[in-house]
């Protein structure tokens, strides 16, 4: 009956300096109104517009979805079970697709299950990850890392949640005067692209290191990004892979931008401040430099050596390829894929910088992207990051004992708790456990803790408080009715794991539970 999960929580912004990005606008009007109308400026929305819908059923995982008024809100529903959330933020431009999110009461964003692709001229599907039968539902939370790309700074005074990535991304903080990424050298310059569009792999090997110590939204615009962050890639990467975020990652791969000497960058084919699809202007850019290339590349050179392609973390969306390759591919790169739902990871190597310095810090970050234990060992870890990565590099290899003492030092307590529930030290588990913060995930696994020491009272209420504290988690109404059976109560039980199924249908334990309950 136990159901624990490791808690991870968001890294909140504070981030000082940045201003309402409409304090850019009187100085700056023509290309604030023009950004603006960008990707950039319209990746992330309050109050979003809507595309219609007929509905959608999913076919793997048997639930219908379909958009529904109440009192001026529209709210995704599915079926069964009648469940509703609203439709509160999208993620994405429409440029090729709008993820569209629920904000909670208590301020927590959650991706819902459906979104819209601009494909086929327009239609809905499972949101990405989510096209299988056991997909996350309305649990899935958004985190500050995942809105980097697509937010502004949710420090901002501006409630919390800015309309898209604003002036402030390239430029750096207003509160003083920003800078100018024209005027940076080549490499400075480049990295202002890079810190969103260097994605090798969709974050499963892992891709990226954030330096231990640096928050999320820390990075400016001007410094090393190999300060605030370190890319990494599969030690025998493919070289036919592309994914949603990777455009950096395609360049440079490419030879015309390692044999340009640093003068091909992103703004060398977009102005970053307007929204340009012209065929023409890129193909002039190409022959800036391959005037006297074969005729064909007259009328469009990125048709043949820059090809749309379909992207594995989001399948529903044909990308650009930014590899610029010698010749196309001799398949159609926009056929249609299925989802991956294996997770990717491997042995990886350096991608970004090209060379690490002999720092501490750089030698950390490496150790992180490799788990290698004995070089975080060596490291001496004095940060929560790197305690829990070497604590997971301990549970791989076995050594359940230094992982729990890893967890405990990085402050995941709920996954040292799930190592010594296993080896069977309840009692330790629950000394672990009760000073700690109350959190819905906390609050679950001491209260089966306390099932399972035939505490089962107590137990009953952390579940309530729980419920409280995240009254959308299935896992919590599961485990409220596992308290209240042990209690006797097979009505209140039955009620608890109904509502479980409720919010994740496919919850099988919940499903078991609750026909044992309701057995004559």
């Amino acid at each position: 009956m136990r159901w624990l999960a490791l808690l991870t929580l968001p890294i909140a912004a504070a981030e000082p300096g940045y201003v309402d990005p409409s304090t850019c606008q009187p100085c700056h009007a023509r290309i604030y109104a023009s950004y603006m109308r960008t990707g950039m400026g319209r990746s992330f929305r309050a109050e979003p517009v809507i595309p219609p819908s007929s509905g959608y059923r999913h076919e793997a995982s048997g639930e219908s979805y379909s958009l529904v008024k109440r009192e001026g809100e529209t709210m995704l529903h599915r079926e069964p079970y009648g469940f509703e959330r609203s439709i509160t933020h999208a993620v994405g431009s429409g440029n090729h697709s709008q993820t569209f999110l629920h904000r909670t009461a208590a301020g927590k964003l959650i991706e819902l299950p459906l979104s819209w692709y601009a494909e086929k001229g327009g239609m809905w599907r499972m949101s990405p990850g989510y096209d299988r039968p056991d997909h996350s539902g309305f649990r899935r939370e958004v985190t500050d890392s995942c809105l980097f790309c697509h937010n502004g700074y949710p420090s901002q005074a501006n409630s919390g949640l800015a309309n898209g990535i604003d002036c402030q991304r390239c430029h750096g903080p207003g509160a003083r005067h920003a800078v100018n990424p024209a005027k940076l050298g080549a490499e400075r310059r480049l990295e202002v692209c890079l810190q969103c569009h260097l994605e090798s792999a969709s974050g499963t090997l892992p891709d990226a290191v954030r330096t231990p110590g640096r928050g999320v939204f820390s990075y400016r615009p001007g410094e090393r990004l190999s300060d605030y962050i370190t890319y990494f890639e599969f030690a025998a990467p493919a070289d036919d892979r592309i994914t949603v975020n990777g455009a950096g990652y395609g360049m440079l791969k490419s030879a015309c931008f390692q044999k340009s000497g640093g003068r091909l960058t992103c703004t060398s084919c977009h102005n970053p401040h307007e929204q340009n699809t012209d065929a023409p202007h890129f193909t002039q850019v190409c022959r800036s430099c391959h005037a006297g290339s074969h005729e064909p590349a007259r009328a469009n050179c990125t048709g043949c050596h820059m090809q749309k392609r379909r992207t594995e973390d989001a399948v529903h969306v044909v990308m650009t390829d930014h590899r610029i390759r010698r010749r196309p591919f001799a398949t159609d790169q926009t056929a249609p894929i299925a989802e991956r739902h294996d997770r990717m990871t491997g042995p990886v190597r350096l991608l970004y910088p090209p060379q690490l310095p002999d720092t501490p810090a750089a030698r950390l970050s490496l150790a992180m992207a490799q788990r290698d234990i004995q070089s975080l060992e060596a490291a001496k870890p004095s940060n929560s990051e790197v305690w829990i990565v070497l604590a997971e590099a301990y549970k791989q290899a076995g050594r359940a004992t230094d992982a729990i003492r890893a967890y405990r030092n990085g402050g995941a307590l709920v996954a040292a708790a799930e190592l010594m529930m296993a080896r069977g030290e309840s009692v330790a588990a629950i000394q672990l456990l009760e000073p700690a913060p109350n959190d819905a995930k906390v609050l679950n696994a001491l209260a089966i803790l306390y099932v399972d020491q035939n505490r089962s009272a107590d137990a009953l209420k952390l579940m309530y408080r729980a419920i409280e504290l995240e009254p959308d988690d299935p896992a919590s109404w599961l485990n409220l009715g596992v308290c209240r059976e042990a209690t006797g109560d097979r009505t209140g039980a039955a009620a608890a794991y109904q509502m479980s199924l409720r919010l994740q249908p496919d919850l099988a334990r919940a499903r078991q539970f609750l026909q044992r309950v309701t057995r004559p």
